[in-house]
């Protein structure tokens, strides 16, 4: 028997522009080579028809129609469609309309972009929200999908917002400004490991804010990159906002439960390998200090890194082999590493594991 052909993902436009939909219709057919079938509307009276007689995985709607605007039809169905998928593709984005469509239940606000890129994206956009079907774990205003799907819908989309996070024992809030991840903090921690932190967490709700300025801009790395190092560490399991690990002995006779910034440097120094965190900073692209944690003096890890970094330069120009990550320096009772990113700079230093019945 013949293997049967993948269900292809079915779309409705529902938009006033017969022009547009024409367009739109052909150039997402083609985009998607075969995987989308799009059906149109020009009213949310041929839309309804549509949906009497089809399921469908997202309904796009424009804002401004006659008789029935798309906000209207958006509340419409949530109640005659409970479940239903609706995003909005509109020319006249405010963040007022945003905010609206989102409360009312829009799993997604974009704007129409004229450039073939920004059709691209929200092409891609729509494409991952037909995959995220409602499930377990995160909720939110965007329907029961996974932190990293809505970071990626965003930013895909362009957009500006805040992500908040909230779980029983965890706030934080993760900054998006013109589908670039610019910010992320979490009670003390600010920047990649508090982004790290949040999107490694099992369990929770979300909401999306209207954009406001953070009190600072501790990202500026590509947000793909920046989803797929999250991935790498939650793949690791590696979390670094619940379940650190159990009380650590320090010197002077107290006890305090290993901080997040081991966790996250244990698990870039190696998965597979127990080690004990004696020291980090972490500094941003210009070097400044986003984190330090039982470092008695900071200014000597900075000189090593920019040293480091220097010196990574003239090997790049002697050898054209790639870009510079790492370092590692062994010494007689651990370890240091010295990791190098265009956003970032980070230095460990470790003792050496335990050998077998130390």
């Amino acid at each position: 028997m013949p293997d049967e052909l993948p269900r292809r993902k079915q779309f409705l436009f529902v938009d006033d522009d017969t022009g547009f939909l024409a367009g739109i219709s052909q150039f997402f057919s083609e985009m998607s080579r075969g995987s989308w079938e799009v059906f149109t509307a020009e009213s949310h009276s041929q839309a309804l028809a549509v949906l009497r007689q089809r399921s469908m995985d997202v309904v796009v709607l424009d804002l401004d129609m006659p008789v029935m605007d798309g906000l209207q039809f958006l509340r419409l169905l949530a109640r005659s469609h409970p479940g239903q998928q609706v995003a909005i593709l509109t020319g006249h984005a405010t963040e007022e309309t945003r905010k609206l469509c989102l409360e009312s239940g829009a799993a997604l606000f974009l704007e129409k972009l004229i450039a073939p890129e920004g059709f691209a994206a929200v092409f891609d956009a729509l494409d991952l929200l037909a995959k995220t079907a409602p499930q377990g774990g995160f909720h939110g205003m965007m329907r029961r999908v996974g932190l990293q799907e809505v970071l990626q819908m965003e930013c895909l989309g362009r957009k500006s917002s805040v992500l908040e996070v909230l779980t029983d024992k965890v706030r934080g809030r993760i900054f998006v400004f013109e589908g670039g991840i610019i910010h992320a903090e979490c009670g003390s921690l600010q920047g990649e490991m508090a982004l790290y932190g949040l999107l490694g967490l099992r369990g929770g709700e979300f909401n999306l804010r209207p954009f406001s300025e953070p009190s600072g801009r501790t990202i500026s790395g590509q947000y793909e990159f920046l989803l797929m190092e999250a991935a790498r560490l939650s793949d690791e399991g590696t979390n670094l906002l619940e379940g650190a690990g159990p009380p650590v002995d320090r010197p002077g006779g107290f006890s305090t439960q290993e901080p997040p910034e081991a966790v996250w440097a244990r698990a870039t120094l190696s998965p597979h390998e127990a080690v004990r965190i004696e020291e980090i900073v972490l500094g941003s692209g210009s070097a400044e200090v986003l984190h330090q944690w039982q470092c008695a003096s900071v200014e000597p890890r900075l000189d090593l890194l920019r040293l480091i970094e220097q010196q990574a330069e003239v090997l790049t120009n002697l050898l054209p082999a790639g870009r510079f990550d790492r370092t590692e320096i062994l010494t007689s009772d651990g370890r240091m590493v010295c990791q190098i990113q265009p956003d970032m700079r980070l230095f460990v230093r470790s003792a050496a594991p335990a050998g077998p019945g130390a």
